[in-house]
């Protein structure tokens, strides 16, 4: 989980809104794992900011709970009710895993990307470029298909 090609960053800073937190804690190494022809998979704001923590989803893990795991991770994101009440908590590294697990979650496309590793505004942002690194960028996840998953293997 890293990274936002075609939508706004996290907020890093006041200065740099284009840079995603993952990304930007280090840029450089980041730009040459980009750059070194490993196959990568690259889950960004793009497809997280449609998967937020919902009251609703709340609801049924809390109703749902038959394991430790299940317990526990209700418990822990109960800690966070506030923000997900507001629609500011998102589902970044748990979509991220399930994605590894699988693709057919959301849309793989492949783009040429580049991490911008020089100081300034944009320090840490992924670019989209003409001429770099092809990797595979997830968007438009299924939803409800991955709360299932989630669900399903935290009670397992």
């Amino acid at each position: 989980m890293g990274g936002a090609v075609d939508v706004p960053g996290s907020g890093v800073s006041d200065e740099n809104t284009t840079a995603e937190w993952n990304i930007y804690c280090d840029p450089h190494a980041a730009r040459l794992v980009f750059e070194s022809g490993a196959p990568i998979t690259l889950v960004p704001l793009d497809a997280t900011n449609d998967v937020p923590v919902t009251v609703e989803f709340m609801q049924k893990l809390e109703a749902s709970q038959t394991t430790p795991e299940a317990q526990f991770v209700y418990k822990a994101l109960s800690g966070n009710m506030g923000s997900i009440e507001s629609g500011g908590y998102y589902f970044w590294d748990p979509l991220a895993a399930a994605v590894m697990v699988d693709e057919s979650l959301v849309t793989l496309t492949p783009r040429e990307v580049t991490v911008v590793d020089t100081p300034g505004a944009d320090n840490g942002r992924t670019k989209p470029v003409g001429n770099g690194p092809e990797i595979r960028v997830a968007t438009a996840p299924d939803g409800a298909a991955f709360e299932q998953l989630f669900i399903e293997g935290l009670n397992r």
